[in-house]
């Protein structure tokens, strides 16, 4: 594949995803539990139809975790969400603790060949899995 673009100029210059939940106060609660913010949602004035997340805390928080949600207009299937999020995480452990202190429902922290400094999976309230890890010097 020959690449036209000038190196200078990235073609993309991020990449959020937005995901359909179906209830937007219920999921904004959650991802402020991971440290999110909303940064700006539509409309003013009655129920959310979507909302932008990012991470406040983020050394560059333009280009740091962003996120959108979207209500959905039909009922989600938590069985049948086909996209994963991989997150990174300051510090892994105490993460988990503020979730479990929350009544969020994390996993075990495991330590795979791959992130010896571990991970832990945990579940959106509509069903989408976000691997959480312990960021170091060769992740984000």
């Amino acid at each position: 594949m020959s690449d036209s673009t000038p190196a200078s100029t990235a073609p993309i210059s991020g990449l959020v995803p937005m995901i359909h939940v179906l209830d937007m106060d219920r999921s904004v609660a959650f991802y402020r539990s991971l440290g999110f913010e909303i940064g700006n949602y539509q409309p003013r004035v009655g129920p959310m139809h979507w909302a932008w997340m990012y991470a406040p805390k983020a050394p560059d928080w333009k280009r740091g975790p962003n996120l959108m949600l979207t209500r959905s207009q039909c009922a989600i299937d938590a069985g049948a969400q086909e996209v994963l999020f991989y997150l990174y995480a300051a510090d892994l452990s105490a993460l988990r603790e503020h979730l479990l202190g929350a009544g969020i429902k994390a996993g075990e922290i495991s330590y795979p060949d791959y992130l010896p400094a571990g991970e832990f999976r945990v579940g959106d309230p509509d069903g989408y899995t976000l691997m959480i890890a312990q960021a170091g010097d060769t992740t984000p």
